[in-house]
């Protein structure tokens, strides 16, 4: 059955004010990467609908038998008008061969005249308060093309076509289904003039949203409950595609969470009436059977042990499925690091209510990698390191690291092994050795270090370590030598609101650190507390602004002679990972012969602008200050040292690498004019 639409009056049309009228039907289209949206524009009340004979209908009409007089004058009719259609078919053509004649002779004085052949100007009027122009611009050839001239007038049209076309759906995308959209060209214009005046009319909205799930069984009444609650809050909202397609998105989304892992969107029905600008949506889902997780079986494994894998799964067996559970099971086997395919499903079919097996199919990755790192600072010079990391060691995600680490003033060499899932999942065991040469201007040390600890992540921001550490040190400083044996307990309370590890735009960052100390040897028992802050704020939507700023506090508690404490246990400050444009270890209390000699409290304070020039390159201008005191606590009546400065950004995949050129404000006459400094993420 077919019926013949009349011209509307009040739809979307496209007028052509050179070469007559060209109408957008009332079927309209919506398309969307997800689906699409067809919508049944009804007819106005005054249209009137042509008379549809039988035939048209599909039935039969009566008809008596003609002679063959009848039959021969029909022939004739027939041989006639196919002629005229022939005529007129070969006038059209010669109709064409002029105007192309004429098009042509024209674009020859064009260029004769020295006027750049059919160049041209495009105004689009009418869309003050939409907020389309922006998104209508950028889907416009005309605009996009402005630079290079049509080739000919047939281009230009073509341009012109492909603009209407376009705004057409992007209009109706956005809720404006009784649209019109009419251009003019004024081609004694030079250059020749093309205006598409647009006018959007009414924004529809949606009037009325119903979603009806079907499954093998019957529905709970909640997960019904679930989809009428999100059709509902979706009447009276703009009819824009967009929020059409997110509404029957979510509930799709959110079946799986409540045991439906095969939901399916099975028809939909859209329709625009463009008498009360309301849209009428219908939709159906089949939701297929609801099930429960069944036992769960482990393929691909070589080195990596199966207790191992299904140590981190996520559910227990019987419960009801959940796709968020699948997702988190997911997560702890990406961060596990030693699979390069990840596959969490099942090929047996799905019966409603029954346990279904879970399949875990897995591929091994490559376990051992070998690095290098390189650094260079005016104060350090080149530095480097180079390491060797096994990531299954043990069978079951232990991570062991060796490195080696040297530049002019520390060389050491350090092993580190993790163990994850340390007696419950969220826990890990650490175990560390560290032997090291640090000669520095404030002292000089041989040290061996041994330390054990535990870390948990008490949610996905925060986390807490607690430790034991035994250090032999065998120091050289400003007023003597010493040797001290160390045993400390070292606490961490570590609190991440920041968007990423290496180069964070928006969140903060909060630390605490303590430490007590029992010394044998030549220093005191002592205690060290450190507390450190950082922020982060993003000035615009892409991140290519953004404001950080950072404190750090720290305080020595327990030995009142600064002698009483290791020199490597003091506080310094100054250089890359301080205060830049100062020497490391530069700023602070200091010897008769101005060499450093480390304070009992520390206070340190910095600002920077990360502005991203593109999206591999970025400038970073900076400013710093702060000092290291003798005594327990901060003393502020004391002189801040402040520098600033200027770094280039490139950005890689892994994180920033960062170049820092700084300068001492007010600095001493034995601090340097500059310092440059080359590393790897951003300064804090």
């Amino acid at each position: 059955m077919s019926t013949k639409w009349p011209p509307l009056s009040g739809g979307m049309a496209a007028c052509a004010a050179e070469h007559g009228r060209a109408a957008i039907r009332p079927a309209l289209s919506i398309v969307t990467t997800l689906f699409v949206l067809t919508l049944v524009l009804t007819a106005p009340a005054s249209a009137q609908v042509d008379p549809v004979s039988a035939d048209e209908w599909g039935g039969e009409a009566e008809r008596p038998p003609l002679t063959k007089a009848e039959r021969q004058a029909e022939k004739a009719q027939r041989k006639a008008e196919k002629k005229a259609r022939k005529a007129d078919k070969a006038a059209r053509k010669e109709e064409e061969k002029l105007r192309a004649q004429e098009e042509e002779a024209e674009e020859a004085a064009r260029r004769a005249a020295g006027i750049p052949s059919y160049a041209y100007d495009v105004d689009i009027e009418g869309l003050k308060g939409t907020g389309l122009e922006s998104s209508l611009k950028d889907r416009s050839d005309l605009v996009r093309l402005r630079k290079e001239d049509p080739a000919s007038i047939w281009d230009l049209r073509a341009r012109i076509r492909r603009d209407i076309n376009g705004f057409a759906d992007v209009l109706r995308a956005e809720g404006y289904y009784g649209a019109r959209i009419n251009y003019t060209v004024a081609r004694d214009r030079k250059p020749i003039a093309v205006t598409i005046t647009i006018t959007p009319g009414d924004r529809f909205t949606i009037g009325a949203y119903s979603m009806q799930l079907v499954g093998p069984a019957s529905l709970p009444p909640e997960v019904q409950a679930m989809a009428d609650k999100v059709a509902t809050e979706q009447v009276g909202q703009p009819a824009r595609s967009e929020i059409v397609v997110a509404a029957f998105g979510k509930v799709m989304q959110e079946l799986p969470q409540l045991g439906y892992p095969r939901a399916k969107l099975a028809d939909q029905d859209f329709k625009a009436n463009h008498l009360d600008g309301k849209l009428t949506a219908k939709v159906r889902i089949e939701t297929g059977p609801r099930i429960r997780f069944g036992a769960t079986t482990v393929d691909g494994l070589e080195t990596v042990k199966k207790n191992a894998v299904l140590k981190v799964i996520t559910w227990e067996e019987g419960e009801q499925y959940d796709s968020r559970k699948v997702a988190k099971f997911r997560e702890e086997l990406t961060a596990m690091n030693l699979f390069s395919t990840i596959r969490i499903d099942s090929d047996d079919p799905l019966v409603d209510g029954d346990e279904q097996p879970m399949k875990v199919r897995l591929r091994e990755r490559d376990h051992r990698s070998i690095g290098a790192t390189a650094s260079y600072s005016t104060v350090n010079g080149f530095g480097g390191s180079v390491f060797w990391e096994h990531r299954n060691i043990f069978g079951a995600g232990e991570r062991l690291i060796v490195e080696a680490e040297a530049d002019q003033k520390l060389q050491q060499f350090t092993g580190d092994l993790t163990k994850p899932r340390f007696l419950r999942n969220d826990q890990k065991l650490l175990i560390g050795a560290e032997v090291a040469r640090e000669d520095t201007d404030a002292f000089l040390e041989y040290r061996g270090v041994l330390r054990a600890g535990v870390e948990r992540e008490v949610t996905k921001r925060l986390r807490v370590r607690l430790g034991t550490e035994a250090s032999y040190l065998d120091t050289r400083d400003a007023f003597a030598p010493t040797k001290s044996i160390l045993l400390g307990l070292p606490a961490l309370v570590a609190y991440d609101r920041s968007d990423d590890l290496l180069d964070p735009t928006t969140g903060f960052r909060l630390g605490l650190k303590a430490a007590p100390y029992l010394v044998f040897g030549d220093a005191k028992n002592f205690v060290t507390m450190e507390g450190t802050a950082s922020a982060y704020l993003r000035l615009d939507d892409a991140g290519k602004y953004v404001v950080a700023g950072r404190v750090k506090l720290g305080a020595l508690f327990g030995a009142n002679d600064i002698r009483n404490i290791p020199a490597s246990k003091r506080f310094y400050s100054g250089g890359g990972n301080s205060i830049r444009g100062y020497g490391y270890q530069a700023i602070g209390p200091v010897d008769p012969a101005g060499e450093p000699i480390g304070g009992k409290s520390l206070f340190e304070v910095g600002a920077e602008v990360r502005i991203k020039v593109t999206d591999t390159w970025g400038v970073v201008p900076f400013f710093e200050g702060g000092s290291v005191f003798d005594s327990a606590l901060p003393d502020f009546s004391q002189k801040l040292r402040w520098g600033a400065g200027i770094g280039v950004r490139y950005y890689t995949g892994f994180g920033p690498v960062r170049l820092d050129v700084a300068f001492p404000i007010n600095g001493t006459p034995a601090d340097d004019d500059f310092q440059i400094y080359v590393s790897i993420g951003q300064a804090f």
